[in-house]
């Protein structure tokens, strides 16, 4: 069965896990659920600074793109944006470095965002360039903030009091179809792929309905992007299927030796739209051992303009009571949204979400930590388990079909199979 083969890598878990449970601090107090306000927030910040924040999606370095065209030397993140040209202006803008630190987050992933409208193009430079100015933009601030790439560097980084930060890519368009594409993101320090974003690709069905991008045969995976899915548990890349249709995520689920994410994504319950997450993929999610992290958009948390906490808190608890409180936790993607929750309004409010859910009785300290950082770092854990599972295992040389991709084979470079003379 899928759940027992991964249950080697507990001990790696368990031992990330004991570095923050027996940690110098002592367990912050629990205050009874009908605590002030204040009292809860008190507790709320012992907490996270007892066990690590961890936020699994920020669209900042697109705002760099759009606002900046990626160049960076009037760009200052330990700045307080709020009091900045141009993002004081802009409804996208919720993050930087002194409002992360308020908001207790410990460790948090960049997108490397490129358009679908790229697809077919110059998708893979654009990755590129935005994976470059994530690097430039971190660079600038070693003292607050450092690229990590795996469990014990969040660990490291949270010890020693500094935001760890990791990059994601987010739509697998991105790749070029190209298995040696994703090792090279890789070991370029990518640690998660969103296998689409708002178009399909040739090998994954996204979850627009109304999406026209190619391929229109595509249900699901096709079997090039099984092989994908292999690649990446081969590779150590998490998987992510927000964004993703239902079919597949079911695929993904089915196929994949390692647990997988939901980076940003919502329920179905609560704003029933494609994009958000079934209540049979949550069940599914158990068995694969993966996680929902729950995002703070207003159009994804109540189907309208207008949210507030509590919405999130719901969208929380349905995750919790569907799969269980160890597989679920936070993927605001502030940055990339235009309406945030009232009481969540940018990175710096996560200590009044774990405030509101203290006063449920139902939600332990121990729970709490799990939905902050340490089902994710269970997760992550586990798929680099999977790596070292697979370490015999030779990179795939698969090649997508030509007809795969259809008539945009055009924009690609072909191959002759005679010896061509380069002199």
């Amino acid at each position: 069965m899928k759940s027992c083969r991964l249950w080697p890598c507990t001990v790696g878990v368990v031992a990330l896990v004991a570095a923050v449970c027996c940690s110098a601090n002592p367990l912050p107090v629990r205050v009874p659920p009908n605590a002030s306000l204040k009292e809860r927030l008190e507790s709320a910040k012992a907490l996270l600074a007892d066990s690590p924040l961890i936020d699994g999606h920020n669209d900042l370095p697109w705002n760099v793109r759009k606002f900046l065209h990626n160049k960076l030397h009037s760009f200052n993140l330990s700045d307080d944006l709020r009091n900045e040209k141009p993002w004081r202006k802009s409804i996208f803008s919720h993050t930087d470095l002194p409002r992360l630190k308020k908001g207790h987050v410990s460790a948090q992933f960049w997108s490397a965002y490129v358009p679908c409208e790229s697809q077919f193009l110059n998708t893979v430079q654009l990755l590129l360039e935005q994976i470059d100015v994530i690097k430039r933009m971190l660079a600038a601030h070693t003292n607050v903030t450092t690229i990590v790439t795996t469990p014990a560097g969040i660990m490291e980084e949270f010890r020693r009091g500094r935001i760890a930060s990791l990059m994601g890519v987010e739509g697998g368009h991105a790749l070029g179809s190209s298995m040696g594409v994703v090792r090279a993101l890789y070991d370029l320090g990518v640690r998660y792929i969103t296998l689409t974003h708002k178009c399909h690709t040739p090998w994954a069905e996204c979850s627009e309905i109304n999406s026209t991008s190619p391929p229109a045969n595509a249900k699901g995976l096709t079997p090039y992007g099984e092989v994908m899915i292999q690649e990446l548990n081969r590779v150590g890349m998490i998987i992510d299927v927000s964004h993703t249709s239902r079919r597949t995520a079911k695929d993904v689920l089915r196929i994949s030796k390692a647990p997988i994410l939901l980076s940003h994504s919502a329920v179905r319950k609560y704003c029933d739209i494609e994009r958000n997450v079934p209540d049979d993929i949550l069940n599914k999610i158990v068995e694969n051992r993966g996680i929902v992290m729950i995002s703070f958009f207003n159009n994804f948390l109540t189907c309208t303009d207008n949210a507030t906490l509590k919405d999130v808190v719901k969208h929380i608890n349905h995750v919790r009571s569907m799969a269980g409180v160890d597989h679920v936790g936070i993927g605001a993607g502030y940055d990339g949204i235009n309406r945030t929750p009232q009481g969540l309004e940018d990175v710096s409010k996560y200590p009044d979400l774990f405030a509101e859910l203290l006063t449920d009785p139902t939600w332990s300290l121990q729970d709490l930590k799990k939905l902050a950082g340490l089902n994710f770092i269970r997760v992550f854990t586990e798929v680099e388990e999977v790596k070292h599972q697979l370490l015999n295992e030779k990179p795939s040389e698969e090649i997508i079909p030509i007809h795969d991709i259809d008539a945009h084979w055009h924009c690609r470079y072909k191959f002759a199979s005679l010896d061509h003379d380069m002199s």
